[in-house]
């Protein structure tokens, strides 16, 4: 379903010269549409690059400049770029128009192609390479949307220049278009290394490998590991791809370096496709110009009349009015002039001398000779006449009773009505329907189409566009963010993304809508409300707890506790000392909160040191956590003869002991 987008810039000229007819195709970097240039009278492509492009100011100059680089590439395989410029702010490429659709168009409707057909559309394209490669120009985006055909189902390389401008722009690609490019990425490609001309090649290897065959080397769940695979090794082409098998394994060397070059790649397809059968044609039919009929459905417009030229425009392509000026007298055959010829006489020359008697009697044959011829040419003439007269009646009643439907497809309705009387027709009946393509209050499709013959005075039935057809809001919740939001754009209308947290629904989960449900007009913003995941908990403090009711705090905040013990000298046993997570701080649901819990203090036995000196005793209790207390000495010996308290006695750690020496 086109967008609300689209059909807003249907009826649009741009810069006074290009009006957009129909919307024709949805691209990676835009959308692209059928257009007639006023000008020069022909139908072209008008590429619109998205709006988000329009203020990155790196990228327009990028953009120019790669436009009037691919502007100047001439090659039969490559497509033309005829102008570029800026409408509204939003960057434009005036672009040959294509009408056989594009190689990815083709594949989708299921047809495979054969081996002499893959090496004609191979040789195509590596000849559009090799051209642009020889000028130092590498493509960064060879893939089977970016083939296109021609009526005559000859190739063209599409969206030259434009790749690398967009690869150094600071925007974000339409949901889906990253995928598209990212399926036919070189490895450096995925590596996020520079691009070269050994990339595209890799490229169309890819592209020829999945036309042959209905598929793309290596298996992957996602775009993502698609690429990692791609990335480890050479792609291993089978059997099934026939003669091409071995070019094709050259342009899939994982190592740039080992690949064929386009030049090389050209040379050898040459050589292949003389020894292969002659390709049989493909049936390309791509897409016609599109707008929605009154029930809502695409359907196909006719023809484009050509807008007259400027007299400049014509004398610049056709020469003078002179050179161009049409004879449409019929043509009379030319008969001698009698008279040219020498007078004969009896047959004989007309001679000075002779007797006149002699001549005159001679002449009477000759002018019964000239009569005749006088009357059988008269008789020619009248033939001749007569044969154009009777043509004359034929001609003037096809040019004088019968005319052409006009285009009014995109015109208001006073305007569409005027088209059609000039026209010398009448209007038939006037409907109207909704339309996704066509802007409210203009005309979206005509009866009998554009083009078609008609006597004059015939109806011509026209639907006026109500604009889009009102929507009904799908099921969101559930959904995730990106889900749900396509689904919104492709029905036209406008997701606004809020989020709130949520004990139940994952982050990025979609748990409610607003409005949820019923019909609203495209354009309508809808509110997602997306999960953020549970909200964070803030950490109790723990701090003289007892160690049972941390456990049960924490778990009741769904908390993971975690207990470690010391010994403490101020904190009774049993109790929290401390923690490692501060209270108060925010951590998330199912955090890990660290706690110390209190052993009491820790006790030591005061050691036997009866006997020692007192330097011995104080370094053995030393040792043992304690401290020497007050030394009583008798009879002046340094002997130790009792501690208090007493040796075996358990005391905190710490404890000074007394000793007496004698």
């Amino acid at each position: 379903m086109y967008t609300a987008r689209l059909q807003e810039n249907i009826g649009k000229i741009l810069h006074g010269r290009y009006t957009l007819v129909a919307a024709i195709g949805q691209g990676a970097s835009g959308d692209v549409y059928l257009a007639q240039d006023l000008s020069l009278g022909r139908k072209v492509a008008i590429k619109l690059l998205h709006s988000s492009l329009a203020g990155d100011a790196f990228f327009l100059k990028r953009f120019q400049s790669e436009a009037k680089s691919a502007a100047s590439l001439n090659h039969p395989n490559i497509m033309r770029v005829f102008d570029w410029g800026e409408a509204e702010s939003t960057p434009y490429l005036v672009l040959e128009y294509l009408a056989g659709g594009s190689l990815r168009e083709y594949l989708n409707t299921g047809e495979l192609l054969t081996e002499p057909q893959a090496a004609s559309l191979m040789l195509q394209v590596a000849q559009g390479l090799s051209y642009a490669h020889g000028r130092g120009y590498v493509h960064r985006d060879i893939k089977p949307a970016n083939l296109l055909f021609d009526d005559e189902a000859r190739i063209r390389i599409a969206d030259f220049g434009l790749a690398r401008a967009l690869s150094e722009a600071a925007w974000t690609e339409p949901v889906g278009t990253l995928m598209g490019t990212a399926r036919y990425a070189s490895p450096e490609q995925a590596l996020a290394k520079e691009s070269d001309r050994s990339s595209d090649v890799y490229s169309l290897g890819l592209v020829i490998h999945e036309a042959l065959l209905g598929y793309l080397p290596f298996t992957g769940d996602t775009t993502v590991s698609l690429l990692m695979a791609r990335i480890h090794k050479d792609v291993e082409v089978p059997e099934q791809t026939g003669a091409l098998k071995p070019l094709i394994e050259a342009c899939l060397k994982l190592s740039a370096e080992e690949r064929i070059s386009s030049t090389d790649l050209v040379s050898q397809l040459e050589k292949l496709v003389r020894v292969l059968d002659p390709p049989t044609p493909l049936s390309v039919s791509g897409p016609s110009p599109m707008v929605a009929d009154e029930n809502g459905d695409l359907t196909e417009i006719g023809e484009i009349p050509q807008q007259p030229r400027s007299s400049s425009a014509s004398q610049s392509e056709s020469g003078s009015a002179e050179e161009t000026k049409t004879d449409l007298k019929p043509a009379i055959p030319v008969v001698p002039d009698l008279l040219a010829a020498p007078l004969e006489v009896a047959g004989e020359p007309f001679q000075k001398g002779k007797p006149l008697r002699q001549h005159r009697r001679s002449a009477r044959g000759t002018k019964r000779r000239a009569l005749w011829i006088a009357v059988v040419v008269a008789i020619i003439l009248a033939l001749i006449a007569a044969l154009s007269l009777a043509r004359v009646p034929q001609k003037l009643y096809s040019v004088a009773f019968s005319t052409k439907v006009p285009l009014v497809v995109g015109d208001s309705l006073s305007n569409a009505e005027s088209a059609i009387k000039s026209a010398h027709l009448s209007v038939g009946g006037v409907s109207y329907s909704y339309s996704s393509s066509v802007k409210k209050g203009l005309v979206s499709s005509e009866t009998p189409k554009n083009g078609t013959t008609l006597s004059r005075g015939k109806p011509v039935s026209i639907v006026v566009s109500k604009g889009p057809a009102p929507v009904s809001i799908p099921s969101l919740v559930g959904l995730s963010e990106s889900a749900a939001q396509n689904k919104l754009k492709l029905l036209g209308l406008v997701p606004v993304v809020e989020e709130s947290y949520s004990e139940t629904a994952p982050v990025g989960q979609v748990i409610g809508a607003s409005p949820s449900s019923g019909t609203v007009n495209v354009g309508t913003k809808i509110t997602l409300t997306v999960s953020k995941g549970p909200a964070p908990r803030k950490v109790p403090n723990l701090v003289g707890e007892s160690a049972a009711n941390a456990v049960t705090q924490l778990k009741a905040l769904e908390l993971v506790p975690s207990e470690s013990k010391d010994f403490s000298t101020t904190v009774p046993a049993g109790n929290v000392i401390s923690q490692q997570q501060a209270a108060g701080s925010l951590v998330e649901r199912g955090s890990t909160v660290s706690f110390v819990v209190s052993k009491g203090p820790q006790m030591v036995t005061v050691p036997n040191v009866i006997g020692d000196t007192l330097q011995q005793a104080e370094a053995t209790l030393n040792q043992a956590g304690l401290t020497v207390g007050s030394v009583y000495t008798y009879f002046g010996s340094s002997i130790v003869v009792a501690t208090n308290p007493r040796a075996g006695s358990s005391v905190q750690i710490g404890s000074p002991v007394e000793i007496v020496t004698g």
